[in-house]
C-alpha cells in the first residue's frame, strides 16, 4: 500500500474512530494533529449541507414580491435565491465550526486549560463527524421529499412572536440528535485537548453552543 493510500485509510479510520471510540481516537489525533484533514472533513459536511439546501429551496415557492421588486427575471431570481440558500448553508457549517472552537478555547483557557487553539480546531472538526451523517441523510431526503410536504414543514411556527419563533427555530435547527452527539464528542475533545475534568470541559462547550444559537438568530447562515 502506498503512502497516499495509508494516509487516506488513516483519515477514514480516524473518522470512524470518533464515532466508535472517541476518547482513544482524539488522543491518537492529538499525537499528530492535522488541521488540513479536519478542514477537508468540514468541507465535505458543508458541501452536503449546501447541496441539500439547494434542493430544498428549489422546491419551495418564491418569496411574495412584486415584479418590479425583483432585480432580475423570474428564472434568474429563482436561481439567485437557490444559490444564496446553498451558500448560506455552506458558510454556516464553517462558521459554526470556527465560532464554537473560538468560544470553547476562549472559555477553557481561563478555566485552566493547557491546550492550543489549533489542536482544538482540529478536534472540533473531527467531533463534527455526526453532522456528516445528518447532512448526508438530509441530502437524500432533499431528493425524495415532495413539494407539498416540504411546504407544510416550512410553514410550521413554534411561536406567534417573531423573535421567540426565530430563537426556537434556531434552537431546533442546531440542537438535533446529531448535533447533540457532536456536542458530546466535543466535550470529550475539550477534555483531551485541555486536560480538564469532564465537568470543566462541559461548561465551555455548552456555553459556546448557547452563544451560537443566539448568533444564528441574527445571522441566518449560522
Amino acid at each position: 500500500m502506498s503512502e497516499g493510500e495509508n494516509r487516506k485509510s488513516g483519515f477514514i479510520r480516524d473518522i470512524i474512530g470518533c464515532l466508535t471510540s472517541p476518547r482513544g481516537s482524539f488522543k491518537s489525533i492529538l499525537e499528530k494533529p492535522s488541521l488540513k484533514k479536519a478542514t477537508v472533513l468540514i468541507l465535505v459536511i458543508a458541501i452536503a449541507a449546501g447541496w441539500a439546501s439547494f434542493n430544498y429551496t428549489g422546491k419551495l415557492p418564491l418569496p411574495d414580491l412584486d415584479q418590479d421588486q425583483r432585480p432580475v427575471g423570474l428564472g434568474q431570481f429563482t436561481q439567485v435565491i437557490v444559490m444564496m440558500s446553498a451558500m448560506m448553508a455552506l458558510i454556516g457549517v464553517f462558521g459554526t465550526w470556527l465560532l464554537s472552537s473560538v468560544l470553547v478555547h476562549g472559555i477553557a483557557r481561563p478555566l485552566g486549560g493547557k491546550g492550543t487553539f489549533r489542536s482544538m480546531l482540529t478536534l472540533a472538526g473531527y467531533a463534527s463527524t455526526p453532522l456528516l451523517i445528518q447532512h448526508v441523510l438530509r441530502l437524500a431526503d432533499s431528493f425524495m421529499i415532495s413539494q407539498e410536504a416540504l411546504q407544510l414543514t416550512a410553514s410550521l411556527q413554534i411561536s406567534v412572536d417573531p423573535l421567540l419563533n426565530s430563537i426556537a427555530n434556531a434552537a431546533v435547527g442546531i440542537f438535533t440528535i446529531f448535533r447533540l452527539w457532536s456536542i458530546a464528542l466535543l466535550i470529550i475533545a475539550t477534555h483531551e485537548n485541555y486536560k480538564m475534568s469532564t465537568i470543566r470541559s462541559t461548561v465551555p462547550t455548552v456555553l459556546s453552543f448557547v452563544a451560537v444559537t443566539f448568533v444564528s438568530v441574527f445571522l441566518p447562515f449560522m
